[in-house]
């Protein structure tokens, strides 16, 4: 990043070690940039997965649009999935607050998902471009979500891209090595 990360470290090292007082307090994590492919859904799998060598929980990864098809559907089987991630034991909600549509029955399902979680103290890892109190949503869901997740600011660096960099750098350099002294414009 360029940066010191050092304090972002030690909450979701701090969240992984101490994970049991998030299972009974329902606390979660809510990780935030304004920027596209700082790490935010990166560092909540990293998270999840360091918890799940440690714990026997269930874990669930959705992003917003896919819940929000999944409610779409409306037959059993994505009933059954929803049950399964309103309970999960751990749940990732990727990119919060990317919803465009602002219709009744989209805030409804959201709201059933957040309130659940609130209610039965289940941990929830958020990710999102939207700072916590500017996420454009109901009021209910907002407040709920911001009393129970520590938010976690990642740096505003596009880290997808300089990791994209390396790779293409490090293509072309054995590109350019393997084809070395080898000319196909010369040999008509």
């Amino acid at each position: 990043y360029g940066e010191d990360t050092t304090p972002l470290k030690k909450i979701a090292n701090d969240f992984i070690v101490n994970f049991g007082k998030c299972l009974l307090s329902g606390r979660g994590l809510y990780i935030y940039s304004e920027t596209k492919g700082s790490g935010k859904t990166k560092l909540a799998c990293i998270i999840t997965n360091e918890i799940l060598k440690r714990r026997d929980i269930s874990v669930r990864f959705i992003s917003v649009t896919e819940y929000i098809e999944l409610v779409k559907r409306k037959d059993d089987d994505s009933r059954n999935e929803i049950d399964t991630i309103l309970h999960a034991g751990l749940l990732v909600v990727d990119d919060i607050g990317v919803q465009t549509e602002n219709k009744d029955w989209i805030t409804t399902a959201m709201y059933r998902l957040i309130d659940v979680r609130y209610t039965e103290h289940l941990p929830t890892i958020y990710t999102s471009n939207v700072e916590i109190t500017s996420l454009k949503t109901d009021s209910r869901i907002l407040e709920r979500i911001y009393e129970v997740s520590t938010r976690l600011p990642m740096p505003e660096v596009n880290i997808r891209r300089k990791i994209a960099d390396r790779h293409t750098e490090k293509f072309l350099s054995e590109l350019l090595n393997d084809s070395a002294g080898e000319n196909i414009w010369d040999n008509p």
